[in-house]
């Protein structure tokens, strides 16, 4: 069986042609690359000198009117395309790049892998759950998403143990991202606030932040808008389209002056922790930039150019930023210079939609992980109220709130954590802010027993939201 799927966009026209013979199969994408310019009808042959024979299926020539398209050519003009369906099993990597010329030898088209949707079974799912939550009692908030509580007794006393558990593949709905307190970081609130004011189903709090300005200490992507920049490359979880990634996170940036010249950025709207830093406040920061360090200035960038330059507190420009740091280094920049801003990361999340940061890892690739001398964290290691996030293998989230220091759950330690992670199926989890932040909201009510009654105030959580 074989399926044709058309695309056109911006002088663009795909073919994907694919044998659902596998859950991954090879296509063939063809792609103008005129520009707008009058084309002929193309004689296109498939360039696959230096694939395997066994692996070419079938090859079939295709005619397609693309008079519908952008694409400059006759009204009934029809190109040709030599397509050939092509099966994953023991394909070399060299394959992938494969491509298909016309007679002049113009690149036409490259072979793509294109995964096949996978077939998603509800009821094992729920079957799933069950077994992974034995003594849990499960509740369906929506579909794909579970809450589950979980009372147990340890040797240390009982432990009151809250989980959502959430599939994507089965409800293209579901969005998962940070959320915020308010517009700009001086705020903290409540979790129930963030999750209702957000019109979310699930949230627990996330990352650590600054008490006094409510800053979040480490890495905050939010539809794709870096928000503040990582603390000691903590471990940092990333989603792109509700699939997950986690990894130490480090951000390296530069400010490229009018003359060409590079000067290091070393953060994003964190806290200054060396008076040689250079670091650039956004408007989510507030209406201020924070007080100079001593020998240094700070310059006022609004729409590329440079439009002031102070040594006490500036204003946030409006589609701009503050730099604060060394006069040595910020001194080459005068008035009206363009200034440009440039940032790479580690791993490359260039593509990222958020990210939210936490630490220590508690599980790294299916095994207990627990790094808290490389991030530099104190003395969290004590038994207390712990929340924490994750995923599998196949991509489920999973997010747990553990209360403690109350009589009826007397809180975890980071490895005993790390174990409830595992157990839970994470193939990497890390910690997240607890103690009287530990907060966990479903369907408006918190299900946990935070310390403090309706919870702290905070300064960001992570939200499951269904969208349209």
């Amino acid at each position: 069986m074989s399926c044709l799927i058309y695309h056109s966009k911006n002088y663009f026209a795909a073919f994907l042609a694919t044998v659902l013979l596998y859950s991954l199969t090879y296509s063939v994408v063809a792609q103008d690359k005129a520009k707008g310019i009058d084309i002929p009808t193309y004689k296109v042959k498939l360039a696959l000198s230096n694939l395997p024979t066994d692996k070419i299926k079938s090859i079939s020539t295709i005619k397609y009117n693309f008079s519908e398209t952008s694409l400059k050519i006759s009204p009934h003009e029809n190109h040709s395309l030599f397509l050939s369906y092509v099966s994953n099993e023991n394909l070399p990597s060299y394959a992938k790049s494969t491509e298909i010329s016309d007679t002049s030898g113009q690149s036409l088209a490259y072979i793509s892998p294109v995964t096949r949707a996978p077939v998603i079974d509800k009821n094992a799912w729920d079957e799933q759950v069950r077994a992974k939550y034995k003594n849990g009692l499960i509740l369906t908030v929506s579909p794909g998403i579970k809450h589950i509580s979980i009372r147990r007794y340890t040797k240390a006393g009982p432990m009151f143990i809250n989980v959502v558990e959430v599939n994507p593949a089965l409800n293209p709905n579901i969005r998962i991202k940070p959320a915020l307190a308010g517009a700009t970081l001086p705020h903290t609130k409540r979790i129930q606030n963030i999750v209702m004011e957000n019109d979310a189903v699930a949230g627990v709090n996330a990352s650590f932040f600054k008490p006094s300005s409510g800053v979040p200490l480490g890495t905050l992507v939010i539809n794709e808008e870096l928000i503040t920049g990582p603390i000691y490359e903590r471990v940092t979880m990333g989603i792109k389209d509700n699939k997950f990634r986690m990894a130490r996170f480090s951000l390296q940036g530069k400010i490229i002056t009018a003359a060409g010249e590079e000067i290091k950025l070393d953060n994003v709207n964190q806290p200054r922790m060396l008076a040689s830093y250079n670091i650039i406040y956004s408007d989510k920061w507030g209406k201020l930039a924070p007080v100079t360090p001593q020998y240094g200035m700070q310059i006022a960038v609004q729409d590329g150019n440079v439009v002031n330059i102070s040594k006490d507190r500036l204003e946030i420009p409006a589609n701009g930023y503050v730099i604060v740091g060394p006069e040595k280094e910020l001194g080459k920049l005068k008035i009206n210079d363009p200034v440009k801003i440039t940032f790479s990361s580690d791993p490359d999340w260039s593509n990222i939609d958020h990210a939210i940061s936490g630490g220590p890892y508690l599980v790294k690739d299916g095994q207990v992980y627990v790094d808290t001398k490389e991030q530099k964290f104190g003395s969290i290691t004590g038994r207390n109220p712990r929340t924490a996030v994750g995923y599998t293998q196949d991509n489920k989230l999973i997010m747990v709130t553990v209360d403690g220091r109350q009589k009826g759950s007397v809180g975890a330690t980071l490895y005993e954590l790390a174990r409830i992670m595992r157990e839970f199926g994470c193939y990497n989890a890390m910690n997240l802010d607890g103690g009287s932040s530990t907060q966990m909201v479903v369907k408006g009510k918190i299900v946990n027993r935070p310390l403090s009654t309706g919870g702290n105030y905070v300064s960001n959580g992570l939200i499951v939201k269904l969208e349209n």
